[in-house]
């Protein structure tokens, strides 16, 4: 009986113990302080990258990797004309020196962008058929992507100096209807971390 009684007694003091040591939720939401928030694999950017508006740039890579879209900030860059625009620029000096590039021509135009609801026609000046055909697929999902940031925008149709064309989609299939941001879905940077191998058995 003695026995029975001390084990009971030290299984409480365990669980008592436990509890003192856990963490308590809290009862209501509060702020984080700025000093103890991460970083959530967001990259800075330099002034011009720093705000509202998001366009897609290509990450830099190493040997045998194919280069990500990766996003950064644009301050003002709001509507559809000031985030075209500022993707037009490509990449600001900072974000250059960290390796960050565009697949787009420097010589591309956006003669036209109109939203109609959640499709944007986008018109441009013929200058694709001078990119290879990963450098053709990297620039539409530059595009696709960055337009898709735009309030209700899911659908993209783009055309060369009005006139409907067939684009490729990430794995090459072509296409005459509206892109969207799945059909580049493979050329998206991931946000998740890397996974630590499996232990060997």
């Amino acid at each position: 009986m003695r026995r029975a009684l001390t084990t009971a007694a030290s299984a409480v003091l365990v669980v008592l113990g436990a509890a003192s040591c856990s963490i308590q939720e809290d009862t209501a939401p509060r702020d984080i302080p700025p000093d103890q928030r991460g970083n959530f694999g967001e990259i800075a950017t330099g002034e011009a990258a720093v705000g509202g508006g998001r366009i897609y740039l290509l990450s830099p890579v190493g040997n045998d990797e194919q280069a990500r879209l990766r996003s950064v900030r644009r301050t003002g860059a709001d509507d559809a004309e000031e985030l075209l625009g500022s993707l037009l620029l490509g990449a600001n000096e900072e974000e250059s020196a960290a390796g960050l590039s565009t697949a787009l021509p420097a010589d591309l135009e956006i003669l036209e962008a109109r939203t109609v609801g959640t499709r944007l026609t986008i018109d441009i000046n013929d200058v694709f058929g001078e990119l290879s055909d990963l450098g053709l697929r990297q620039a539409l999902a530059q595009l696709v992507a960055t337009a898709t940031q735009i309030d209700q925008v899911q659908q993209v149709r783009l055309r060369v100096d009005g006139e409907n064309v067939g684009w490729p989609t990430g794995d090459g299939e072509v296409t005459d209807r509206p892109l969207t941001i799945y059909d580049y879905i493979e050329f998206l940077e991931s946000s998740q971390p890397d996974f630590p191998a499996l232990p060997l058995a």
